[in-house]
């Protein structure tokens, strides 16, 4: 449970560096970037949760 949650954080991680990415090189809408930046730090605490439980 422990690697799937550190997993999970790094998707989390990912997904926010895509959207740096994507809000620099496409320049999509402020919008969306905050809901990106949102989705990606959800993630990631998801797997923060879910390491504390395995722990």
């Amino acid at each position: 449970m422990f690697y799937v949650a550190k997993l999970v954080q790094a998707l989390g991680i990912a997904a926010v560096g895509f959207t740096l990415f994507v809000g620099i090189f496409q320049g999509i809408a402020m919008a969306e970037e905050i809901i990106m930046t949102l989705i990606g730090v959800a993630v990631f605490w998801l797997g923060r949760v879910l390491e504390s439980k395995a722990a």
